[in-house]
């Protein structure tokens, strides 16, 4: 059994809502969790189905040369890693939920046009960073972790395990994907703010997977291959993270 637990503040808020929504983010998988953690003591990577191939390599060879490529590739071999993996668990076998709900079941939080609306945002998973956006939707952050924050106006956010963030959106007439992808993309949780029961929005497809790059395990300078972070938050929480330690 699990849920979030909302405080209310002793104070008056410095900001206005009338009303709110409370979005747990969770991952759910129906594989015994001794059986997952017994797999990632024998190969750290179990769960990566997105290890890079011949066909990325030869690529690789013809945009940044052999000896640029050749490099790289031994470097991360002998960190004993791979690019790809950006979480121990993915979606091969954890299934995403928002507010105990799978995407096909669709969580819907209501609304009335123009109403300034307080989403609370909580990551109640057990190792997954998502990727949050509503398209169509400005969201302004007014709080990070119960704390109040100088209101900020973002299209996405990255949140991380029990993290929370509150923010405020002021949707029109109509339905709003809430859009919640796995830092791997290899899943997502996803729910709708609509103004009537029954309304979808439409749903996006996942971003493009990310690599891993040298700056982010904390080698600055070493780096031989990219990485494009444009449009993506950022992933400097993840320097130095060794996934073979597990």
């Amino acid at each position: 059994v699990y849920g979030p637990l909302v405080i209310d503040a002793k104070e008056p808020e410095p900001f206005t809502y009338e009303r709110e929504h409370v979005v747990m983010l969770t991952d759910w998988t129906d594989e015994d969790p001794a059986r997952v953690m017994k797999k990632l003591k024998k190969q750290s990577d179990y769960y990566n189905n997105n290890k890079r191939t011949v066909g990325d390599f030869i690529n690789d060879v013809g945009e940044k040369g052999w000896s640029a490529t050749t490099s790289e590739r031994w470097m991360w071999a002998q960190m004993k890693m791979n690019p790809t993996d950006l979480a121990d668990v993915s979606g091969a076998t954890y299934t995403y939920l928002m507010n105990g709900q799978a995407p096909n079941m669709n969580w819907t939080g209501l609304f009335k046009p123009r109403e300034r609306i307080r989403l609370r945002f909580i990551n109640g998973s057990s190792m997954t960073y998502f990727d949050v956006r509503i398209p169509g939707l400005k969201m302004t952050v007014v709080a990070s972790d119960g704390l109040h924050v100088k209101p900020v106006v973002v299209d996405e956010l990255r949140i991380a395990v029990a993290e929370t963030f509150d923010v405020i959106v002021e949707p029109a007439d109509g339905a709003y994907t809430l859009f919640a992808q796995s830092m791997d993309r290899t899943g997502f949780a996803r729910g709708t703010l609509t103004s009537r029961p029954g309304l979808q929005a439409v749903v996006p497809p996942l971003d493009p997977r990310p690599l891993l790059s040298m700056d982010d395990m904390g080698m600055a300078g070493m780096d031989h291959g990219s990485m494009n972070h444009s449009a993506k938050p950022a992933m400097d929480g993840m320097a130095g993270m060794d996934h073979s330690k597990m």
